[in-house]
């Protein structure tokens, strides 16, 4: 059995926890282009669901919590991928870090709305 792999693109795949010493990612302005806001905030956050949750054979059944990808992708699909596993074929896999500017902007929703203030 396989536990982990690099595709030809550059994608790496573990059927577990990556552990690594930086989580940074490059966000500088000169790497972007075409940049606009957003168009998900507080309305979207409201259609997601958080859940708790038994893994299966992965993680070894242990309880945690987090989304359905299947229930993201409906409502926010930038956030989701198909990832090809070598054991079981493909399956949808969230990128949790790119809910945050989506949070944010929720966030900042429900600021306005309570203080009037329209930052």
């Amino acid at each position: 059995t396989n536990k982990y792999m690099m595709d030809s693109s550059g994608n790496f795949h573990a059927d577990a926890d990556v552990y690594a010493y930086s989580t940074s990612v490059g966000s500088d302005r000169k790497l972007k282009t075409n940049i606009k806001d957003i168009k998900y905030g507080l309305k979207d956050v409201l259609k997601l669901r958080g859940v708790d949750f038994d893994w299966k054979e992965k993680r070894n059944g242990v309880h945690d919590i987090g989304v359905i990808a299947q229930e993201v992708k409906e409502i926010i699909p930038e956030v989701v991928q198909e990832v090809k596993d070598l054991d079981e074929g493909t399956y949808l896999s969230v990128d949790y870090a790119k809910l945050i500017p989506v949070l944010i902007e929720a966030i900042k929703e429900l600021s306005d709305k309570r203080c009037g203030c329209g930052v």
